[in-house]
């Protein structure tokens, strides 16, 4: 996310796509519709409109990004202590490039890449999901993971373009939602 340093900050416009999601610690207080070709006109705000209404000292981060137009969220940073207690989180970190570790009070984890929850650690449990994405990326952070709660020695490996999840001999076909 981009923090506006002045009213009508220009360097807004390089903020960075962020999805869906509110982060952790933020409140989000407004959503704008924004042209992005140069063009202006329809409903869409053009930029100079929109950074009429950009503020100093608040957060903005696209939500999701057209051909011609993008909806940009604007935030304000709120006591991310009390924001992970009231959601019942005792920690929440950046791990790797867009990965994100999530630990709850009752003791449940998930490992979220971008906006997908590719790993949950659910009591005894383990549930993986690629959120349709099995990309190399995916499969790596998979990996790095996987065992990183447990003693067991899951892989997750390719082949003719499906994956599979290997446990020493033992060989499962991976869908998103798997238990282990």
């Amino acid at each position: 996310m981009y923090k506006a340093k002045v009213n009508g900050d220009l360097g807004v416009k390089g903020c960075k796509i962020i999805g869906q999601s509110i982060p952790v610690g933020y409140e989000k207080t407004g959503e704008f519709f924004v042209d992005n070709s140069g063009f202006g006109g329809g409903v869409a705000l053009g930029f100079n409109e929109f950074l009429k209404e950009v503020k100093a000292g608040y957060y903005y981060g696209i939500r999701e990004a057209g051909a011609f137009q993008v909806y940009i969220a604007e935030f304000k940073k709120i006591n991310r202590a009390k924001a992970l207690k009231e959601a019942g989180i005792v920690s929440s970190k950046l791990v790797a490039n867009n990965t994100r570790l999530t630990i709850f009070v009752n003791g449940d984890k998930v490992l979220k890449l971008h906006d997908t929850d590719i790993i949950k650690w659910v009591g005894d449990k383990i549930i993986l999901s690629s959120g349709g994405w099995q990309t190399r990326t995916t499969k790596d952070r998979l990996n790095g993971w996987l065992n990183r709660y447990n003693t067991t020695n899951y892989y997750i490996y390719q082949k003719k373009g499906n994956w599979y999840i290997k446990d020493g001999e033992k060989v499962l076909e991976f869908f998103d939602g798997i238990e282990l």
